[in-house]
Order: C-alpha cells, then structure tokens, then sequence
C-alpha cells in the first residue's frame, strides 16, 4: 500500500509530529529558563535530566485538546500550555531542591555573590526585667537594639566589638535559640521561623566559641560527625557513614586514625577542626562562627582561619564571622560592622574600616590594638570609662560617656544618631562624625 502526499493520515501524523515538536522544544526553553532561575540551580550536577521531565510531564497535556488544537485553535492553547510548563517547571525545581537529599548535590562553585544569602532587618532583642510580688516588667535589657545587616553568598561578614555589646545574642536570634522582641530574620528572602525546620537547619550551621563545651565527650568522633548525618540527611548505613566522615575528617587536614578517639584525646586546635567538620556534615550554605579561634593559640589560629578561606574558596559558603579580635577579622571579613552597647556604630568593608575608620568608638578600637614593641612596652591607648549598662543606656548617642573625639558636642548627649554615609557601602551613626585617623 503506498501513500500519497495528500492522503488524510499522513497530512494528520505530520500536524501531530509538529505540533509535538513545537510544544515540546517550548517546554524546554521555559523549563531552563524557570529551573536556572535560582542560584541554588548551580548545587545540581545534573540540570539536563530536569529539563528532560518537566518538558515531557508538560507535554502530556497537548493530548488532552489535541483535537481542538488541529481545528484551529492553535494560538489560545499555546499560551494555555505555555502556563501549564511554567507551573510544571516549577514544581520539579521545588520537588529537586525539597526532597531530594543534599548530599545527592554537587559541590557549591562560584555562586552568585550579589545575592542575599541572610537578611536582618531592624532587630531587637530585649529580655524583660521582673519585679515585684506580681512579677511585673519593670525594665528590660536591650540585648540587640535595631540592628540590619545582610550576608551574600561566598561572603564573609564580621561582627566586632567589646565583650557584651551584644554579638552573640544576634546569632542566637538568628538560629532561633533566643526570642525577636522586633524585626525579622530572612534566608534566601524566606522568613526564618523561631522553628528550624530540617531543611533548614541542613543550610544553616553554626561553629561555636568553645569545642570542649560543644563536643560530647562520650561519644567517638565517628558518633559525633554522624549525628547530622543521621538525623538531618537520613543516612543509616554505618559503612557510608564512616565513608562520609572520613571524607569530611580529611577536609579539615585529620587522618583515619582519628575517626576511633574521644574529644579528650585532642588537642585544641584539632578539636575545633572536629567542629568544622561536623558543621560541614550537611554541606550548609550559612555558617555562624561565635568566636572560633579565641581559645587557641596564635599559630593554630592561623591554621584554622586558612582551613575556613580555604572551605570558603571551595565551596562557596556564606560565613557570619563573630570576634573581638581586630587581627582575624582583618584576615577574613570581606565586610566588617562594629557594634557597641547592641546597635551599629559603623559599616564598611574591610579597607574602608581598616583604612579610613571614622566613628570615634572604630578609632577607639583600632587605636588600643597591641602590638609587640621590644622598645615601647607602654599600652598607648585604652579607651576610658566602662561600658554603660544595657538596662539604661545613656540618652542620645550611648557612646557619648567615653567619646574623647573633638566633635564632641552637647547634641551628642541629647539627640539619637543618625545614620551617615561616608562612601559608597561605608556608613556611621553619629551625630558629628569625626575626621579620619
């Protein structure tokens, strides 16, 4: 039997092959188009699968009007179907980043690092003061008096101050461990609830000030290492277990025979790469460290802050560095905030505070830095008077009491400061700003 050019069925079969075609090659251009539209698109080794089901999984809704399309209804359907592959790409992208398990993702490279990673906005975090028979509030403590910042991907934001202005408690509030009296705390421009859900915290870790205090010292390192493993990413087989710890325990320079001691077996530097080490279990997007060097000594610090930029570099990871200590932040932060009595004093990047400091209490900071000198072994500089209390701060700028700059004023004691730019990413709160050192 030959068929002719203008038999019926060949004419029908040639409409169904194009009409496939072109719905189907539009299905794949929305899908790489809404798919790559994220730059957490960039952690799936393998996009080209994706497009290949969500453009098919589309495609099977043609078949349902087919007729009606071949009568002529071609353009009405096509941006029906064009809806229906938008909505269908967005389902598997929110399926693949929700259910499939992270450590099915590929190493973090080269994210975007003009994207928000972590957004503060106008945090406050005050803990009420009780008294009286009845337990009235009679005050509180402003912990955390307004505070906004933000983190972007592969970014290393520092937090510096003196003890008690407040540094840890923003991290606290952040990881949900204390209440927000005000404002709010997004991830990825998602509100954070007081919560953490296990997606969540597989995303956000956090490296604590003291590893004795946070290393269980009953447990084998193995055990330790594993519990995220576990209890975040589901995984019980105890050989892919040793296998992942392993692999993660060789990360923070540590060898096999380490995997099998307890946390008093090691010294305190290799302690703290234990602790990297598990906050790294569940490949997070957001590390918090509270002071991670503070208990070592100087030429493990150094180790250890070289392993952090070296992790960083890798993996792309977005750090919110809390320290006292002016010499690491200056090796580590891209951006610096400088915190006193729980609000900003001044905002800049690493040159711009290092460089060109101009609130007084950053002048302060810098100027009572130690230095060794075998001729002058005399403290140049402290910075007089003691921090106010929290629980009533002075009026105006709470600096004002231990502010020696010569753009004092009597403004200073009366009037809240307002928020200067200086340059372009470099502000102060101030109601006189000072000249430069």
């Amino acid at each position: 039997m030959i068929f002719q050019l203008d038999d019926p069925y060949i004419i029908l079969v040639v409409a169904l092959v194009l009409t496939f075609l072109l719905y189907f090659g539009l299905a794949f251009i929305i899908s790489i188009f809404i798919i790559n539209w994220d730059p957490r698109s960039q952690l799936v080794r393998l996009r080209f699968p994706l497009y290949i089901i969500s453009s098919f999984t589309s495609i099977l809704f043609i078949f349902i009007p087919l007729p009606d399309i071949l009568l002529g209804n071609f353009w009405i359907y096509l941006i029906i179907y064009s809806l229906v592959a938008a909505i269908v790409s967005f389902a598997v992208k929110y399926i693949t980043y929700k259910v499939v398990r992270i450590e099915k993702f590929s190493q973090i490279s080269n994210l975007e690092r003009t994207m928000n990673l972590l957004e503060v906005r106008n945090l406050k975090v005050h803990y009420p003061l009780l008294g009286g028979i009845l337990k009235r509030k009679i005050g509180a403590v402003k912990a955390v008096d307004g505070v906004s910042f933000d983190v972007k991907f592969g970014e290393t934001v520092g937090l510096v101050g003196e003890s008690g202005c407040g540094k840890t408690t923003i991290a606290k509030a952040i990881l949900g461990l204390v209440a927000k009296t005000e404002g709010e705390v997004l991830f990825q421009d998602t509100a954070i609830p007081r919560k953490y859900s296990s997606p969540l915290r597989q995303k956000i870790q956090m490296i604590f000030q003291d590893p004795d205090a946070s290393l269980n010292p009953r447990k084998k390192v193995v055990d330790i290492i594993a519990d995220p493993l576990k209890n975040l990413l589901g995984i019980t087989n105890e050989l892919e277990i040793r296998k992942r710890v392993l692999k993660l325990l060789n990360q923070v320079s540590l060898k096999r025979e380490h995997m099998d001691r307890y946390p008093h077996e090691f010294s305190g530097g290799q302690k703290q790469r234990i602790v990297i080490a598990r906050a790294l279990a569940c490949n997070p997007e957001l590390i918090i460290l509270d002071e991670p060097t503070s208990a070592l000594d100087v030429s493990v610090q150094a180790q250890i802050l070289n392993l952090l930029k070296d992790l960083q570099g890798e993996y792309g990871y977005g750090f919110l560095f809390i320290t006292h200590n002016l010499a690491v932040v200056s090796h580590v932060a891209d951006r610096i905030a400088v915190m006193y009595l729980g609000k900003f004093v001044e905002v800049g990047s690493n040159d711009q505070i290092f460089s060109n400091p101009t609130h007084p209490y950053t002048q302060a900071l810098l100027a009572s830095r130690s230095e060794i000198d075998p001729y002058n072994q005399e403290i140049s500089f402290v910075i007089k008077g003691e921090v106010p209390s929290p629980i009533a701060p002075p009026p105006g700028c709470s600096y004002n009491p231990r502010c020696v700059s010569d753009a004092r004023t009597k403004d200073c004691e009366l009037n809240l400061p307002q928020k200067i730019k200086i340059e372009e990413d470099h502000f102060i709160w101030c109601n006189n700003p000072p000249t430069s050192m």
